[in-house]
């Protein structure tokens, strides 16, 4: 009899980085081996802005799975140059590892798009040792820098590094969609030859137990902030380029005076630029206050600590991201203000559960009357929040979509064994 294949999960953050892909990450290693996958991961060293960077040993178990981390050095991640300098070397190191390393076993390949070049380099691994592979596109390649504009949609660069990326999609055994859009973005970009069946949508999650409901008078952070006395409107997470906080801060400008608090947690490219916009409207430390990422353990209490919480994505990332910040903020049983367009993975699933409002981006009178209709209005953010909660304990809850993935990587008649 065959041993069990080894399934090798391949990403560029794991614990204890504190970025989300790590804690999602984290959570499907140890969901799969206690489900009975044999999970190794191979990982890099702590390199996250938020995270504790002391140095990990190369070999470790987390929780029971065996943990590999490249010894290629890791650079804080301070700027877009140095996380530039880790996704390459990351890439090339760990393509160089599992092109010439000795396998005595069958081994399955899963990979999440991060770094971006890594679905291009594992298609390459998995193409020359004859390993079967999974895809789970967390953001899309080259679409998401194309739209930014880091180098032109259609030109060289752009049509190359497609054409890589599509075939990874063609020779992969099954692709994770985070979303309806996402997956139609992924059809196309596959082109006619692709099998859109192999496209499966899982979507990301929470911890339920880790983030749950509570009231401001019982929430040490809402006390020690001054938040338990103001309608406060939450936004908490990376501050990337492809993330509208714009629109949230200039509709604060329209509630100057108002009994309203917006608080923006995190870090990330943009956050100077955000900061700057609310200095030049005079709301700094006034109307809008900014802290940076909170340690881990104070979470439960700095996500729960709002009236509002605040999903943004920019015009014309439609598919390319989807938000994991939407299951933490509905997992806190706010309301879920979502400044993206109506056909957007995120507002879909806000408007599917009434579990908040859709404004689109720019529209800042229409966001400052959302809030305003909030903060006027307990029982209506009582009633999409207590929605928000219950959509995300049916839906989006970690053993649910972990579930979904060990079905898809074991097949259907295995049966889910738990701890």
């Amino acid at each position: 009899m065959a041993p069990e294949p080894e399934y090798l999960l391949v990403t560029e953050y794991f614990h204890p980085d504190t970025a989300s892909t790590g804690q999602l990450m984290t959570d499907l290693a140890v969901g799969l081996n206690d489900r009975g996958l044999d999970m190794t991961v191979y990982t890099g060293q702590p390199n996250y802005h938020s995270g504790d960077n002391e140095r990990q040993p190369k070999r470790s178990l987390h929780e029971g799975v065996l943990v590999r981390r490249i010894g290629a050095p890791q650079f804080r991640q301070a700027s877009i140059l140095r996380r530039l300098v880790n996704w390459t070397l990351f890439t090339v190191w760990m393509t160089a590892l599992l092109l010439f390393e000795r396998v005595e076993r069958e081994r399955r390949v899963v990979f999440v798009t991060c770094p971006p070049f890594m679905p291009v380099a594992m298609w390459f691994v998995c193409t020359v040792r004859g390993w079967e592979y999974t895809y789970i596109a967390y953001d899309l390649y080259p679409d998401e820098p194309a739209a930014l504009g880091y180098f032109r949609k259609g030109g060289a660069l752009d049509r190359i590094w497609g054409a890589l990326d599509r075939r990874a999609l063609l020779g992969a055994e099954h692709v994770v969609a985070l979303g309806p859009v996402m997956k139609q973005r992924i059809s196309a970009k596959g082109g006619p030859s692709f099998d859109a069946d192999k496209i499966h949508v899982i979507h990301n999650w929470e911890d339920e137990e880790f983030i749950t409901p509570m009231a401001k008078s019982d929430n040490w952070f809402s006390k020690e902030h001054g938040l338990e006395d103001q309608f406060t409107v939450l936004y908490s997470g990376n501050i990337a380029e492809f993330h509208d906080l714009e629109t949230l801060v200039r509709a604060a400008a329209e509630l100057e005076g108002e009994n309203v608090q917006f608080l923006i947690i995190g870090e990330g490219d943009n956050k100077r630029r955000i900061v700057e916009l609310a200095e030049e409207q005079g709301l700094r430390g006034d109307s809008v206050r900014f802290l940076p990422y909170q340690p881990w353990d104070d979470l439960p209490y700095s996500l729960t600590s709002a009236d509002v919480s605040v999903v943004a994505v920019k015009e014309g990332f439609e598919g390319i991201v989807v938000s994991s910040k939407l299951y933490t903020a509905m997992a806190s049983g706010q309301p879920v203000l979502t400044i993206a367009k109506a056909n957007d993975d995120e507002a879909r699933i806000v408007d599917r559960f009434d579990a908040g409002v859709q404004v689109e981006q720019g529209s800042v009178e229409e966001a400052a009357a959302a809030i305003k209709r909030y903060e006027r209005n307990p029982e209506l953010v009582d009633r999409h929040g207590a929605n928000a909660r219950e959509a995300f304990e049916e839906n989006f809850v970690k053993d649910a979509s972990i579930d979904r993935y060990h079905e898809m990587l074991a097949g259907p008649d295995r049966k889910t064994v738990k701890a």
